[in-house]
């Protein structure tokens, strides 16, 4: 893809966070801390908590009430068919450490034909995290 087929319409996407929309904030932030060790950057009022890899501040997910007003009416509900992928250094390593800190996984370790390996654990509102990393 050319630099030019990137760039549609003029927009030049410079960061992309995604945000789960939910009715358990302190859930919802206390797995991801422990999953992925994230760390909260910064909270508005009890209604947005931003999250980011202590190692990389670039790494970043939102965590928003799902009644607030951010977001309209119509969309107002929880997420589905959802899947958040985070590649990882060694998957069969956090694998491993994600068995041990007692996490239900969704989907067990496995090679896809394609050449990923992953497993799958789901968050606390139904959106399952896909880690994954290429031998």
């Amino acid at each position: 893809m050319s630099k030019k087929e990137a760039v549609m319409n003029d927009i030049a996407v410079t960061r992309l966070l995604p945000n789960i929309c939910t009715d358990k904030m302190e859930e919802t932030r206390g797995f991801y801390a422990k999953l992925l060790g994230f760390v909260v950057g910064f909270e508005h009022q009890g209604w947005y908590i931003q999250m980011a890899s202590p190692s990389d501040p670039q790494l970043q997910l939102g965590i928003m009430r799902l009644d607030h007003e951010f977001t309209p009416k119509a969309f107002q509900h929880q997420a589905q068919g959802v899947i958040i992928s985070a590649q990882v250094d060694d998957v069969d390593a956090t694998y491993a450490a994600v068995q041990k800190q007692g996490f239900g996984i969704a989907h067990e370790l496995c090679d896809e034909s394609f050449g990923m390996r992953r497993f799958m654990v789901a968050d606390p509102n139904g959106l399952l995290v896909n880690l994954f990393s290429f031998p």
